[in-house]
């Protein structure tokens, strides 16, 4: 995905960070089911992993060997940094009592992403409540609601219980129209033709989330499907659930919308929560799992285009959804490749902006945006100081710290003190500069005009 000849040979000797994901599931697996399965993704992932991390992706059928038979416990979590749930059983039934999720699994949970864990939490569109189950149950229930609803913040990002459904009158159909006027009502060919969903994303200060920024430029397709689900943003968000951090509550958001291609509507498909604002894990919320299934990727041409795009946004999300303590070691390799890089090398005699703006570059060039933020400022909050200012302190630091090459010696924590203490002094003495500057001005201007 990246340039590898602008990586070169500048690497660390150290092993690279382990991110491990799991995908855990109540049927879907990485081959059959019609295409309801997750080879292509897994192969999409592990295939375009960056130099300075490793992937690894694993995943677990919840009834593999029996009803509930796989369980998450803290030991299972423990060997994770995220799980993507992509379940498709709507509810416990009659011999079936826990296809949802227990207390237990929902207490391990909490304590895992309130420790920093990360996780994807999907769905698809409603069905009439399965014959048998809990008649106190809402009339419509979601696929995939068995596993997703109770797990702790994230299953508060979607609607588990109502329309939309499968039916024409009340689904969600972001199926592309194709050349040949294909009925978009119908799963096939629209699933498997080669022509995704255009998607409107959400902007902030003129760039969309870090999720949806490739190397050239936004990513603005999804796989489409004739009926998705729906996101929800929480009316109340109780601190003690959705808990404040030092600069302030971070809050679910809404980033990228689709488009209903029969009525014009417009639907939330993906949401993100920065759980690491507040010292907790990151959450991204999706309509469907459709968006990751084989069935919906078939259709793109292999290294083509619009399965380019697809790979930046997976490789995005399984960065983006990092815990801290693995991307302080992302980090460090990276300041060791940029403290290596002949290209910062080359412009360290002028200050911290030049080389900071060229190490940024390279940095998105080989990593995307989001990994740029958390390299930059790796703290709770918005830094208040430019970015080019921090980081080319940082690298400046970086550089003299491994001046003998030393990586085994090499403090990550202390340098990236050091270089944003730095990077903050800079900016204050502009600041102060700037202020001399102007200080008496205005009595100037009037003797001047006057």
């Amino acid at each position: 995905m990246f340039d590898a000849r602008i990586v070169a040979d500048q690497v660390s000797p150290a092993a690279k960070p382990k991110i491990r994901v799991l995908f855990y599931t109540d049927l879907i697996g990485f081959s059959g089911n019609g295409g309801f399965s997750l080879g292509i993704l897994r192969d999409l992932i592990l295939a375009n992993q960056p130099f300075f991390a490793q992937f690894q992706i694993d995943l677990i059928n919840r009834h593999e060997g029996g009803h509930a038979a796989k369980k998450l416990t803290s030991a299972v979590l423990g060997g994770y940094e995220q799980v993507w749930f992509f379940g498709l059983l709507q509810s416990n039934m009659p011999g079936e009592p826990e296809n949802e999720l227990v207390d237990a699994e929902v207490a391990a949970l909490r304590t895992w992403m309130d420790a920093g864990g990360g996780v994807l939490i999907t769905g698809d569109h409603s069905n009439p409540r399965p014959p048998g189950a809990d008649p106190s149950l809402p009339d419509y229930l979601n696929l995939g609601r068995a596993l997703g609803h109770r797990v702790p913040r994230a299953g508060e990002l979607r609607v588990w219980n109502d329309r939309p459904d499968s039916s024409i009158e009340f689904s969600h159909n972001t199926h592309q129209p194709d050349p040949w006027g294909s009925d978009i009502n119908n799963p096939i060919p629209n699933d498997l033709d080669p022509y995704p969903q255009e998607l409107i994303l959400r902007k902030r200060l003129g760039r969309p989330h870090p999720l949806f920024q490739g190397r050239r430029g936004p990513i603005t397709i999804f796989p489409d499907h004739m009926h998705e689900g729906q996101l929800l943003i929480p009316e109340r968000l109780p601190v003690e659930v959705w808990p404040t951090g030092r600069g302030g509550q971070p809050k679910p958001e809404i980033v990228a919308h689709g488009t209903d291609k029969r009525n014009g509507q417009v639907y939330g498909v993906s949401s993100v929560y920065d759980g690491a604002a507040a010292g907790v894990g990151r959450i991204v919320a999706d309509a469907t799992w459709h968006h990751y299934f084989d069935l919906n990727l078939w259709g793109f041409e292999k290294d083509g285009e619009v399965l380019d795009k697809l790979t930046e946004f997976y490789v995005n999300l399984t960065l983006w959804l990092t815990p801290k303590p693995v991307k302080l070691e992302v980090n460090a390799e990276l300041l060791y490749w940029l403290s290596r890089s002949l290209s910062v090398r080359a412009v360290l005699p002028e200050g911290f902006r030049v080389p900071g703006i060229t190490a940024a570059g390279l940095v998105r060039e080989v990593a995307g945006q989001g990994v740029l933020d958390d390299l930059v400022w790796p703290l709770e909050g918005t830094p208040s100081v430019p970015e080019e200012l921090l980081l080319g302190a940082v690298v400046k630091e970086s550089v003299a710290a491994l001046g003998d090459g030393d990586f085994e010696a090499f403090d990550t924590a202390g340098v990236v003190e050091r270089g944003l203490r730095a990077g903050a002094e800079e900016y204050a003495a502009e600041l102060r500069t700037a202020l001399g500057d102007v200080e008496g001005l205005s009595e100037f201007i009037s003797q001047g005009i006057r």
